[in-house]
């Protein structure tokens, strides 16, 4: 619950359940250093303000990073991410991206991740 301007906006964070599969993977994903469209409309519902993602990431490059922005931001200061700091090694994250009217995120990782498996774990509704 939060208070804003002496009035109090309900957030509830909404549980997914028990996901059976990965949302997105390495292998569906592109990885050249450009921001790229996630379209998450088929699990998350059309009045989504934000989603929870649980992230896991492995390479044999260090440091490589794995970045979300809501879809059409610019600003490099509000960005969630991920970045491994140890070769071969899973580093995991849960991160809580905004994402735009039609339930899209952006993601952007600078060259070829190994290892990434993300899963949509929730979602807050409302404003």
């Amino acid at each position: 619950m939060v208070i804003h301007g002496g009035g109090v906006i309900r957030i509830e964070l909404i549980d997914r359940g028990d996901p059976a599969i990965t949302d997105l993977t390495q292998a569906a994903m592109t990885m050249d250093g450009n921001w790229y469209d996630w379209d998450m409309s088929a699990v998350v519902p059309a009045d989504a303000t934000w989603v929870l993602l649980r992230v896991n990431i492995q390479d044999a490059f260090v440091p490589r990073p794995l970045n979300f922005r809501k879809n059409g931001n610019v600003n490099l200061q509000t960005i969630p991410g991920l970045v491994n700091q140890v070769v071969n090694k899973n580093y995991e994250a849960e991160l809580l991206v905004p994402c735009d009217d039609a339930q899209i995120i952006e993601y952007m990782a600078p060259g070829a991740i190994a290892l990434i498996e993300i899963i949509i774990l929730g979602w807050i509704c409302g404003s």
